[in-house]
């Protein structure tokens, strides 16, 4: 069943990349569950590729950002109603 996980990473499904693209990894351990492990490599981007990149990536931060603010807001909201 693992091998249908598709953020499943291991170093037989690492890609190939030449030197001018490093990879990056995180390992997340959790207390409960196995540990996570992300890699990729790095691809560099100019001109307007990037610049619209550059401009998605701000609008899911932003998106994200707003998002977390809610889930706190919501949990201190429960813990309130829970204290009266």
């Amino acid at each position: 069943m693992d091998d249908e996980n598709p953020l499943r990473s291991n170093s037989e499904n690492a890609p190939e990349v030449g030197p001018a693209q490093p990879i990056w990894s995180y390992s997340q351990s959790r207390e409960r569950r196995s540990e996570r492990q992300f890699s990729g490599h790095v691809r560099f981007l100019h001109g307007t590729q990037a610049e619209r990149l550059r401009g998605e990536l701000a609008d899911v931060v932003g998106e994200l950002l707003e998002w977390a603010a809610k889930q706190q807001s919501a949990d201190h909201s429960a813990e309130d109603g829970a204290a009266t």
